[in-house]
């Protein structure tokens, strides 16, 4: 099982979200009271808007390492993080188990002097390195650990380093074009998210440590897009190129959707990523941005 599990999350790296757990920020906007408020969590899984636990005791599970608010002027703020520690089951039989789940849901109270505009929350995921590999036993054995942290191994199935990063937005007033937050691997929104309908265009740009990405046979760089009411719970999404950065698509459904990109790059001896030669085989990138369609 856990063999397949590895195979299908490398292939969801190299190939397709479909297979990949996704790392994403949930934003539900309220206004039935003035000022409005947001009700801000993680998500983690398949499909929106909740899957999965981030700190799962199996091989799927993930950290956090920044949780973070910047307001229309950038000013940032830290929000409430999940705990690190690994869940354990509080409730257990022949049948189910049962674990707490922490998302960190957390409410954001706007006030009647707040500052109008975009406010952006971003996430950051701790980087995790992933090994699969078979035991001096002949046993599969998945690993959060780099190759050269193992001891009792056969042979190495494959290796990965992957961080995440996850963008959502809330919106006081009229939207203005948000800046980029210096991610890593950032998705910036060219159309206004506040007020997406059924059948319209939107329109991103993708940027890796700010450099403008394109869609090639070298840079196998794209972006998906999915929602529950559209393809994620049926295991599949839109996918667009990227020319000069920029891609867009047009939405199908209502409800809270999802974009998506990837960007790996394999480890050498002699290239770029050297410090991590005999660590791990690729650098994985992932990035989302979610939003609320009427």
């Amino acid at each position: 099982m856990k063999k397949i599990l590895f195979s299908l999350f490398l292939l969801g790296c190299s190939a397709s979200f479909a297979h990949a757990h996704m790392f994403w920020v949930n934003v539900f906007e309220s206004d039935a009271h003035q000022p409005p408020h947001a009700m801000v969590s993680m998500g983690w899984g398949h499909t929106l808007p909740m899957d999965d636990i981030l700190t799962d005791p199996n091989s799927a599970r993930i950290g956090v390492e920044k949780l973070e608010l910047y307001d229309p002027a950038l000013k940032k703020t830290d929000l409430i993080k999940i705990k690190s520690k690994i869940t354990e089951a509080e409730v257990t039989n022949e049948h189910f188990d049962i674990f707490p789940a922490d998302l960190a849901a957390q409410k954001i109270a706007l006030k009647k002097d707040s500052l109008p505009g975009v406010y952006q929350i971003g996430a950051i995921s701790k980087a995790t390195c992933y090994t699969h590999y078979i035991d001096n036993k002949g046993r599969y054995r998945i690993k959060h650990k780099s190759k050269d942290e193992l001891d009792n191994i056969k042979e190495i199935k494959g290796s990965l380093k992957n961080q995440s990063f996850a963008k959502a937005y809330i919106t006081l007033g009229k939207w203005t074009n948000p800046k980029p937050l210096g991610h890593k691997l950032e998705i910036i929104p060219l159309t206004d998210l506040s007020n997406v309908h059924v059948g319209d265009m939107v329109g991103v740009k993708v940027l890796f440590y700010g450099e403008p990405q394109s869609t090639s046979l070298k840079n196998n760089i794209y972006i998906t897009a999915g929602s529950n009411t559209f393809g994620l719970d049926e295991g599949f999404n839109l996918q667009s190129f990227l020319v000069e950065g920029k891609a867009q698509f047009r939405v199908q459904s209502k409800g809270q959707w999802i974009i998506n990109t990837m960007k790996g790059e394999d480890v050498t001896k002699d290239g770029k990523l050297k410090d991590l030669y005999g660590k791990v085989d690729t650098v994985y990138h992932t990035a989302s941005l979610t939003f609320n369609v009427k």
